[in-house]
């Protein structure tokens, strides 16, 4: 189980500044609008070990994202709020990275939607305003998950919560009896 606090939305300058004082190993994710699309769509999530290092206008995804970018920093949480703190591990964003990208089938994630993850995971995610403290009421967007589930063991579909809406996902390769 991996617990994620989204905190946003920022500009980018404004992410990189956030990053640099407030943040080491995070995921990022960014949302607008590439050329000739109509509305904004989340586009891309990527991790960070110096995630503000990653935020700048060189970045080639963050590039392609030309019209009403956002960025939101996500912070690994699953240890918070009882005991002590455990260090982020790579392995714990590579997750947490891949079933965002894989579930939501981001369209500047090429690499982690192809596969999926080769051992069970479950992602809670959690909305922040800039403030640090003040919690949306309801998701940013629509279409951005609570709870992203993967077990790996052989079912037939996936689930991906939305409050209380679900979108089933199906398995490659699978087709109903």
């Amino acid at each position: 189980m991996i617990a994620v606090d989204w905190f946003g939305p920022y500009d980018l300058d404004s992410a990189r500044e956030a990053a640099k004082s407030d943040y080491g190993h995070a995921l990022y994710m960014c949302l607008g609008r590439r050329p000739y699309q109509r509305s904004r769509t989340l586009q891309y999530v990527g991790i960070g070990n110096a995630v503000h290092t990653r935020l700048t206008e060189e970045h080639h995804k963050l590039q392609q994202v030309t019209r009403e970018r956002q960025i939101w920093l996500g912070e690994i949480v699953t240890a918070e709020p009882s005991g002590k703190k455990l260090k982020v591990t790579r392995a714990t964003l590579d997750y947490a990275e891949w079933l965002h990208a894989r579930f939501l089938q981001l369209p500047l994630n090429e690499k982690k939607t192809k596969t999926l993850p080769p051992r069970s995971v479950t992602v809670m995610n959690r909305w922040f305003k800039t403030d640090y403290e003040t919690k949306y009421e309801r998701r940013p967007h629509a279409d951005w998950p609570d709870l992203i589930d993967y077990p790996d063991y052989d079912l037939p579909a996936r689930l991906v919560w939305f409050g209380n809406r679900q979108r089933i996902f199906q398995a490659p390769g699978y087709a109903d009896p």
